[in-house]
């Protein structure tokens, strides 16, 4: 059987290029009838958007396959897709036009059972497709069964985090690298797009429309606010950056003007306060004045007010505290 770093070697973006003897000799090239190539059940779990597979089609009838579909066969000498799905649909499309995409060139392996094809499905997917977060969260979401394999055979893995063992199967699968912290984060993120974004702004975040930032600030929101700030949505903003700010000054917009309700309802507050009628005089007469001004302000305040404002809030870190033990005994702290 080949090694799983051997099997890697394959189809990484260079091993799948790679026309060395040596891969040829583990991995050979053939032509194989893309009816006898059956779909991977797993890969249920990615998207196969026609339009895009259209797209692809384009792209290879143009220029040709770039990268080589990999391959598994089956004991029973059928061969299973492992890595190419969307490669596969777009020579079906295109072979109903024309004969000579009947047959796809892909690189063949053998001898891995269901649980390793499973494995290497998933690993190959998270570099070599463009996935959505979701997409890309639930590739490493079905590594979690070899990480609970392997923690069951090698003590010393129990310690770790499950998205650093993640982040290390998927460099040995593919020999790139990909931190823990990512996994984890683009996790959280497609939880988030499921659990908490409506649908509007659920398929803008699957069609990578929506920055992190912008899907977790989303994810704060009420529903109705959610419903809100997407029927508020300008037409024509499209792409990904005007979709950000969009959503920026909005949010920034929402949270000023929350935090100006919020000092309106505790000015209201201190507006219904009675003054103690023991309260030394001066304070008394001072607090009364103010209230006085706070509920008819001046209109266009002018310069002399701001500094006096300003002499105000300087003399208001001055005034007597409830736990200031230079009070006089018996002195009322208010």
């Amino acid at each position: 059987m080949n090694s799983t770093k051997d099997i890697a070697q394959g189809f990484t973006i260079t091993g799948l290029l790679d026309e060395s003897a040596k891969t040829q000799r583990r991995f050979p090239v053939t032509l194989l009838p893309i009816t006898d190539i059956k779909d991977h059940p797993d890969n249920l779990t990615y998207s196969m958007d026609e339009k895009a597979i259209e797209r692809l089609a384009t792209s290879i009838k143009e220029q040709g396959l770039t990268d080589l579909p990999l391959v598994r066969k089956l004991d029973d000498g059928t061969y299973q897709m492992v890595s190419g799905h969307r490669r596969k649909a777009a020579y079906t499309l295109l072979s109903e036009k024309d004969a000579s995409f009947a047959k796809m060139p892909c690189r063949i392996i053998e001898g891995i059972d269901d649980e390793t094809s499973v494995m290497m499905l998933h690993a190959a997917n998270y570099f070599t497709r463009e996935l959505s977060i979701t997409e890309r969260a639930k590739a490493t979401q079905a590594l979690g069964i070899e990480v609970e394999r392997r923690r069951a055979l090698d003590t010393s893995l129990s310690g770790v985090r499950t998205e650093d063992v993640k982040a290390a199967i998927l460099e040995e699968q593919t020999g790139r690298k990909v931190s823990g912290k990512t996994i984890k984060r683009q996790e959280t993120l497609a939880e988030l797009i499921e659990t908490r974004l409506i649908g509007a702004w659920r398929n803008k975040a699957e069609s990578s429309l929506l920055s992190a930032s912008a899907i977790e600030s989303i994810a704060l929101l009420s529903e109705t606010e959610q419903i809100r700030l997407y029927d508020e949505l300008p037409k024509g903003t499209v792409t990904k950056s005007a979709l950000t700010n969009y959503i920026d000054d909005a949010l920034a917009e929402k949270k000023a003007e929350s935090e100006k309700a919020a000092r309106k309802r505790k000015l209201d507050a201190v507006f219904l306060e009675e003054i103690h009628p023991h309260t030394d005089e001066r304070l008394y007469v001072a607090l009364t004045a103010l209230k006085s001004y706070l509920k008819k302000p001046p209109f266009g305040t002018v310069e002399p007010d701001l500094k006096a404002a300003d002499l105000l809030r300087c003399l208001s870190g001055f005034l007597p505290k409830s736990n200031d033990k230079s009070l006089g005994e018996g002195q009322n702290p208010s």
